[in-house]
């Protein structure tokens, strides 16, 4: 069992026992196992508010299905240890693929988020069509390598920098800080045809959100946020234990909020928006690198570590803007924590919070001390991420699974 505070109840993790609602509590059952395992059936139960007969029932289903098992507990005292169920992590397997215009990394997962597979390549152009190249490659890739866990593969999961289905937006089409039209509904069903798989899309701060909720420091959570620091600025929102797209998948685009009416033009069709200012693709306007080069990040990061003044004076001038950004979000989701993670090396994202000092206090006077961390899933959260949004599909409960 877990160490983590007990789950609130919600639609994800609260059955009912109506006859014609299997199919939801079977995936309510398996969203706790999932998120929580390995666990006892009776602390299944209470969580769900199924009766204890229907869980060991729907326990017992999962286990001759291969998909959960079941573990004996360390004795304690006298009588025979407790059983606890966890997920049969090798029953499946899911391929994640972060995208931007610059690369494809890939990762495969088993159901607990391990790796076992990960490869990735650069793109010969900006395009969908490079990128869709790529990935039905890396596809292939990991098909020739491990033939035996491709038998297993149930789903793709597909994660690249939005705002998606953009509208008179022509700038989105060459920014470095987004990949829009590459999750336009007819590239997605190009991909999912050439791959022969179901295809599931996120944003690249909603797919990290997701990784660190399912695999990482999230776990212990469930409502926070995830500021995605990359080329542009996003943030991924799990909310009351379930991930929050928004209605076409693009909540959480803080990147996005205007700061300045008479700012620079941002790639949205605005002016002044905040990632104009606090991302990587300001920090290379700064210090005139090529934000489309591979090797930018990378000297970003030796002059930081290096103590160049030019990179810890830009950290210095955006401390007010990380300041307003975690106010911001704050007190629209008053969410448990804040998490921090992007492209970036962990140290430099610390950087920038320890220089955000002293953040501004909560609606009831308490400071953000404790609250705010550096994520732990690290340079691989977004294709964890998208291997996890895969899984989410699939298993997580939903509203459409009780439309009887």
């Amino acid at each position: 069992m877990n160490d983590s505070s007990p789950i609130p109840a919600s639609f994800r993790t609260s059955g009912t026992n109506l006859t014609r609602a299997k199919t939801h509590n079977h995936r309510v059952v398996l969203e706790v196992i999932r998120t929580r395992g390995p666990i006892g059936r009776t602390e299944i139960s209470e969580i769900t508010s199924l009766s204890r007969q229907t869980v060991q029932n729907i326990v017992g289903e999962l286990e001759s299905r291969g998909v959960v098992e079941m573990k004996a507990q360390k004795a304690k005292g006298r009588g025979h240890p407790g059983m606890t169920v966890q997920l049969k992590a090798d029953h499946a397997f899911s391929l994640g693929f972060h995208v931007d215009r610059l690369s494809v990394t890939a990762a495969a997962c088993d159901l607990n988020g391990q790796i076992v597979w990960q490869s990735g390549g650069s793109l010969e152009a900006a395009t969908p069509e490079a990128a869709n190249d790529r990935i039905i490659a890396l596809a292939e890739e990991f098909r020739m390598e491990k033939p035996d866990l491709a038998k297993r593969l149930f789903g793709v999961g597909l994660a690249a920098p939005g705002p998606f289905d953009l509208v008179d937006a022509p700038e989105a089409k060459t920014d470095a800080t987004t990949f829009s039209e590459f999750g336009s509904p007819v590239n997605l069903g190009k991909l999912q045809e050439a791959l022969r798989l179901p295809v599931v899309l996120q944003n690249d701060a909603s797919a990290a959100a997701l990784g660190e909720h399912v695999y990482g420091i999230g776990r212990g959570y469930t409502s926070f946020a995830f500021i995605q620091f990359g080329m542009g600025l996003g943030a991924g929102l799990v909310l009351n234990g379930a991930l929050y797209p928004g209605a076409s998948k693009n909540a959480g685009e803080i990147g996005h909020l205007i700061i300045n009416p008479n700012g620079p033009p941002c790639s949205c069709g605005n002016r002044g928006c905040l990632e104009r200012y606090l991302s990587l693709n300001a920090l290379c306007e700064t210090l005139g690198l090529d934000p489309t080069s591979h090797a930018s990040v990378s000297r970003i990061e030796a002059l930081f570590e290096a103590g160049d003044p030019e990179v810890l004076g830009w950290i210095d001038a955006v401390a007010p803007l990380t300041r307003q950004m975690i106010n911001m979000v704050d007190m629209m989701l008053d969410p448990e924590v804040i998490i921090l993670g992007g492209i970036i090396r962990p140290d430099f994202l610390q950087a920038i919070l320890d220089r955000a000092q002293p953040l501004p206090c909560r609606l009831d006077g308490t400071s953000q001390a404790g609250r705010i961390h550096i994520g732990t899933s690290g340079a691989t959260a977004v294709a964890l991420g998208a291997t996890a949004a895969a899984v989410d599909a699939l298993y997580a409960p939903s509203v459409s699974h009780l439309l009887l």
